[in-house]
């Protein structure tokens, strides 16, 4: 349990949601400023219409008006697009970014 609780620290406090969604979305439009900003397609379903996604790059949250997909993190992002356990979803967070 201590082990999780390092990594979601380092999650949180060395993965900027502004390099997550670059990272994650590549097609999202280069984000000027934080706050609400346009995320490109939805990851979460079969979207050709850009516009209905949006994230936040303050604090990594992010929802879709077209499918109704939401979350409040990076790791909620990371738990609904993979169908993992938000202990799953922060360590894989964790080995990717080298935490």
């Amino acid at each position: 349990m201590k082990a999780l609780a390092q990594s979601l620290h380092n999650v949180k406090t060395f993965i900027s949601p502004v390099d997550f969604y670059r990272s994650e979305l590549p097609a999202m439009p280069a984000p000027r400023g934080g706050g609400w900003r346009d995320g490109g397609l939805c990851p979460f379903h079969p979207d050709r219409h850009a516009g209905s996604f949006r994230v936040n790059l303050l604090t990594g949250a992010f929802t879709c008006f077209s499918c109704g997909n939401k979350g409040g993190d990076i790791i909620a992002f990371i738990q609904q697009r993979d169908g993992l356990s938000f202990p799953e979803a922060v360590q894989k967070l964790s080995n990717e970014w080298g935490l």
